[in-house]
Order: C-alpha cells, then sequence, then structure tokens
C-alpha cells in the first residue's frame, strides 16, 4: 500500500463474517454507530441491511455477504457490510452491500473513527482477502473517507481510479411552511404546477391520499403496483414489477419492515389510483435529526397531461415539513428537472480499487482505451431505461384496456375502504386548505 496519513489505522483489528446471519446478530452495534453520525443514514440501519439482502432482486442471498468488524483493543468502532461477487479467476468483486437505489451508502463508524477505520478495511482488503480483482464503493462523495483510503492503497500492485455517478439529490428544509417553500421556487415553476392542478380539479372530481405507517400504505402497494404497469415504466427496468423479488422487497419497505417509516402519496381520479410515492422517512430510527426519501413514483401515463407527478412532489415537500424532516432526498437521477424544485446536487463517484495483476485490470483498462478512442465518458448508469422513450411511452399508453382500468379501479376501491388510522384524504375543498395556490 502506498502512504496513508496517520489515521492510528495501524493498532486496529479488522475481522468478517460471513452470511446475512451476521446483520442480525450484530444489528445492535451497527445501529449504535449509525446513530453515531452527525447525519444517521437509514439506508445503513440493519433492518435495511436485512431487508436489502434478503429480498433486492439485484442479487440472491447467500454465503457471498459479508460483515468486517474493526475493532481498538476490545471496542468495535466499525463495521463495513459488503458482498463479494464470483466473477472466475482473478475476477471477484468487493462491493457495499447495498449500493444502489439508496443514499450514500458506505461504512458505520464515528465521524472520529471513520478515516481510521476506512483505511483498516482497505488495508485488510489488500494484504488479508485474496482472489478478488476490484473493490468497488459506490456512491462516495471526493475526499471521504473511503474515498482517501482507496487512493492511498495505490502503487504497485494496486490502481485507484474513480467514475463519475449521477448524483444525488436532495432538498434542505429549512422552510416554515409549504407556502414559504412554493414561494422559493420559480415563477415559472409556480406557474406549471398551479396550472396544471387546477387543470386536474377541473377535469373531474381527484381526491388526494395521504397514507402514514406500515397498514395504511401496505394498503395502497397492491394499487401502486398496477399503476406502475399503467406508467412509462411498464416493460422497463424503471418498473418495480421487473422482478418478484423487487415486488417482495418494496412490500417489505412499505409495512415497514426494512428500517424506513414509510408514507404515501397518491391521486385519485374517477375512482382510479392515477399517481403514487412511496417515502421513507427515519424519524422513529433519529428522532433528533431525520429526513425524508422519495422511493419509487409512478403515474398514469394517460393522465400525464395534468401533470400528477408534479402534485405528487409537491406534497411530498409540504409532508416532509410537517413531520419536521430535516431534507427531502430525491435520491439520484434528472438533476437537470430536481433542480427545479431547488435540489441540491451532491456529486459522487464509484471509488475503485483494481488489483493490477487481475482479469479485472485488462477487463478495466481495454474500457479506458475504448472510451478514449470513442470520446465518450464512462459512467456506470444509475437511470433505469426508457424513460426518455417516447415509443414506449405510446405502446404502454394503448396498452391500457377498459379491463385494465376496471382493475384499477377495484383495487382503489379496497384501498380506499381502509377503516384505520393513518390515512388523510383531501377532497376540493380540503386540498384548497393545504395547497398553497388557488385552486380557482
Amino acid at each position: 500500500m502506498g502512504p496513508v496519513a496517520d489515521t492510528d489505522a495501524s493498532r486496529l483489528t479488522v475481522s468478517v463474517i460471513e452470511g446475512i446471519a451476521a446483520l442480525e446478530r450484530f444489528a445492535t452495534e451497527i445501529d449504535r454507530l449509525n446513530l453515531t453520525a452527525p447525519r444517521p443514514n437509514p439506508f445503513m440501519s440493519s433492518a435495511f441491511l436485512t431487508c436489502y439482502a434478503s429480498h433486492i432482486d439485484y442479487y440472491t442471498p447467500g454465503p457471498e455477504e459479508r460483515l468486517f468488524l474493526i475493532r481498538d483493543g476490545d471496542a468495535l468502532i466499525g463495521c463495513a457490510p459488503m458482498r463479494r461477487s464470483r466473477g472466475g479467476f482473478g475476477g471477484d468483486r468487493f462491493r457495499l452491500l447495498a449500493p444502489l437505489d439508496t443514499d450514500r451508502p458506505g461504512i458505520l463508524s464515528s465521524p472520529e473513527d471513520e478515516q481510521r477505520v476506512a483505511t483498516a478495511l482497505v488495508r485488510h482488503l489488500c494484504e488479508h482477502e485474496t482472489g478478488w480483482g476490484m473493490v468497488e464503493f459506490f456512491g462516495q462523495q471526493r475526499a471521504n473517507a473511503l474515498h482517501l483510503a482507496s487512493h492511498a492503497a495505490a502503487g504497485s500492485r494496486f490502481r485507484a481510479r474513480d467514475i463519475e455517478l449521477e448524483p444525488y439529490n436532495e432538498i434542505p428544509l429549512a422552510y416554515d411552511n409549504l407556502s414559504a417553500y412554493y414561494r422559493s421556487l420559480s415563477q415559472k415553476m409556480r406557474s406549471n404546477i398551479g396550472r396544471q392542478t387546477r387543470k386536474l380539479f377541473a377535469n373531474g372530481v381527484p381526491e388526494l391520499v395521504l397514507a402514514e405507517g406500515p397498514q395504511a400504505v401496505s394498503t395502497w402497494f397492491d394499487a401502486y403496483c398496477d399503476l406502475d404497469s399503467r406508467s412509462w415504466k411498464r416493460g422497463t427496468d424503471a418498473s418495480i414489477q421487473r422482478a418478484a423479488r423487487r415486488v417482495r422487497f418494496y412490500r417489505e419497505i412499505a409495512a415497514a419492515r426494512g428500517g424506513l417509516d414509510p408514507s404515501f402519496i397518491g391521486i385519485v381520479l374517477a375512482g382510479v389510483l392515477i399517481a403514487g410515492l412511496l417515502v421513507g422517512s427515519n424519524q422513529t430510527a433519529s428522532p433528533n435529526f431525520h429526513g425524508a426519501w422519495c422511493l419509487e413514483m409512478a403515474y398514469d401515463q394517460s393522465q400525464a397531461e395534468l401533470g400528477p407527478g408534479q402534485l405528487l412532489l409537491l406534497l411530498a415537500v409540504g409532508e416532509a415539513i410537517r413531520r419536521g424532516d430535516r431534507h427531502l432526498n430525491f435520491m439520484q437521477n434528472f438533476s437537470y428537472y430536481k433542480h427545479r424544485w431547488k435540489a441540491a446536487a451532491i456529486d459522487a463517484v464509484s471509488v475503485q480499487l483494481i488489483r493490477r495483476a487481475s482479469v479485472q485490470n485488462l477487463r478495466a483498462s481495454l474500457g479506458e482505451l475504448k472510451k478514449r478512442w470513442s470520446g465518450k465518458r464512462e459512467q456506470p448508469s444509475t437511470e433505469a431505461a426508457g424513460h426518455h422513450d417516447a415509443t414506449q411511452a405510446a405502446m404502454n399508453l394503448a396498452k391500457v384496456t377498459p379491463q385494465a382500468q376496471e382493475h384499477a379501479r377495484s383495487l382503489a376501491s379496497t384501498a380506499l375502504g381502509f377503516a384505520g388510522s393513518g390515512v388523510r384524504r383531501l377532497d376540493r375543498e380540503q386540498a384548497r386548505t393545504y395547497l398553497p395556490f388557488d385552486l380557482g
């Protein structure tokens, strides 16, 4: 390894435990370390990590999960949830356990220990783990602990490189109420939101649904999955229904078994759910500093001209302000659009530590050579395919049959019949009170 800043990492010890059971065994320590951060990350909670490893569709669980434990003497001061993917001779790759569909994944430690924990982890991977060609830390900000430790490890045996990613997008919520936030938007943005919402309310008898808690949110989950099949996402990698495991993963999130407090925002028109947004907050786990994350959103392609997606996002901001969330995160992709909502772009890279004598290095080198020849920037996509595909959208619209509409109406009727707590339903007059503009 190359020179490393004096982080006092040499006295730390690193051990590793395989399998998902390690996440459950060390759940208390994982959550304790997460809460020492100035900004606790719900995607690094033991419940979310276990849910992700058990149900996400990117892989199936097995012995590849790894929990690296970093100790200073007898004190556990850091955890690194990772996964080792098999790739043949010299082609294995270590990755963070939950890199995609999450916000800034990383390691768990207190801020004062973070750099030496990262250094100890990278040193252990380089000196004690064999048979891998690449270690990849996805979603890192430049000059954070993992980024610095990875680049410090570069030398004769390893090289480090950064791959640009789509930034994360987040609205800091320093607003007293939704009206104050709305006034901060550009005049053109306010005009578009107001005009399209008035058009929506002039097109029938819409109803806004604001659901919180596992029972209330789970009631709407099947209706949301059906809505997904009527959206531009149908038949693309962005669809929640692209795999049964993905549906199960988000069903677990909706049921509050994934470390997030779930909420759901829906727009019902003519008895059919035409737009829906699943949101997760960490208010319960971190009552002193919590935020919210927009996890899944869809709208009926046949109702796109009414702008239901814009209204969903405005309602999400309103609900986040009401809860006292410090921020609302729009996750990755489409920063040009999210910037209009006052979301700050948080730059991120995938930092890769590559063993020079490996198949992974050969592949990486060939990719870099191809990039130089073509003049294209190398960037692993975090954007779902199909969003800008007008042909696919038109095909999706054509496939919405009367039978499908009746099925959608039945699912929405069942959800609307939920008699438990945690649901607010806003008709036109109630929406007039909630929304920060005149409905006409």
